[in-house]
């Protein structure tokens, strides 16, 4: 055999070792760490409703758009909450009125009664005292009222309780608003996590605050860090549940096959890029670091389906 020919055979088993041992690098880390394809970005989403009913007049923000807490998001007509202001606001004069006219009479009553004992009757005295009282109540359930048609003037303007994303947005002026009727759904911008789910089998070689690595299919070649927030306490059972006849429905089983459960598992980013945008609903792949010192098996990006 010849010196090219030797030279050809050892290239070619130098090339598929590199090749092996890399295949072997990229991949020791998954067999050493629980990881899972079945993860899903998620956020907490806030049903934005009116306090009060009536139509939308002015509607502030458009589909999609960022919000902070505290920006308009839509009014309300206020012809009719400002009407039961006026209301309100004139009945407390009325019952102020009504607690000074009741006041008088019974300073009256009492000085009547210092100058001349037994002028006035203990039963007038105690009626006078008795209305006295009424009134004072009148007067402050007169300032609740008014105080809620003033809360009925403001909540006519419908702000964002945090700061979110708003989304599937379909109002239009125009629209008649019901009160405590969800109108407007908003994604909290801070509550954008990963829930994943592992196999039963996988969640006892974990615990939260372990270092975990996701991998968005919406940025395939960017892993994230994370880190394991908590861990499922439970699932839902198929078996167990009531059936006809009041006795328990069971799905039938396969005794040579056992599938195993999966346990769902949030994860938190720490931290996020800033160039990376989270979409609730999109898919991700998380693996936890369970030997995150082991130097011969690095952590590599997982690969997704769509790469």
């Amino acid at each position: 055999m010849s010196v090219n020919s030797l030279l050809r055979w050892f290239l070619t088993l130098l090339i598929i070792g590199i090749a092996c041992a890399f295949c072997y690098v990229r991949y020791t880390a998954y067999f050493r760490n629980p990881w899972t394809r079945d993860g899903m970005v998620r956020a907490e989403v806030v049903e934005v409703a009116a306090r009060v009913s009536g139509p939308i007049t002015v509607v502030h923000v458009r589909d999609n758009q960022h919000v902070k807490a505290g920006d308009p998001l839509f009014d309300l007509d206020d012809r009719l909450v400002r009407v039961a202001l006026a209301q309100a606001e004139a009945n407390l004069h009325q019952k102020q009125a009504v607690v000074r006219e009741a006041r008088d009479k019974a300073g009256r009553d009492a000085r009547l009664e210092a100058q001349a004992p037994g002028a006035i009757s203990p039963e007038a005295y105690q009626q006078a005292r008795d209305q006295l009282l009424a009134a004072e109540a009148d007067v402050e359930a007169a300032q609740a009222q008014l105080a809620q048609a003033r809360l009925d003037v403001d909540f006519t303007r419908v702000v964002a309780p945090v700061d979110g994303y708003i989304t599937n947005l379909t109002l239009q002026p125009g629209t008649m608003a019901v009160a405590y009727q969800p109108l407007v759904a908003l994604i909290g911008s801070d509550s954008f996590r990963v829930d994943a789910f592992f196999r039963e089998t996988q969640i006892r070689d974990f615990r939260p605050g372990d270092q975990a690595m996701v991998t968005l299919m919406t940025y395939p070649g960017r892993p994230l860090e994370a880190v394991v927030e908590s861990i499922g306490w439970g699932i839902a059972r198929e078996n167990g549940s009531t059936g006809e006849q009041l006795l328990p429905s069971v799905s039938p089983t396969f005794e040579w096959i056992r599938l195993a459960q999966r346990i769902p598992v949030r994860i938190r980013l720490t931290p996020l890029p800033k160039d990376v945008e989270l979409r609730a609903g999109t898919t991700a792949s998380v693996l936890v670091r369970v030997h995150p010192g082991d130097k011969r098996s690095p952590i590599l990006p997982l690969p997704t389906l769509g790469q």
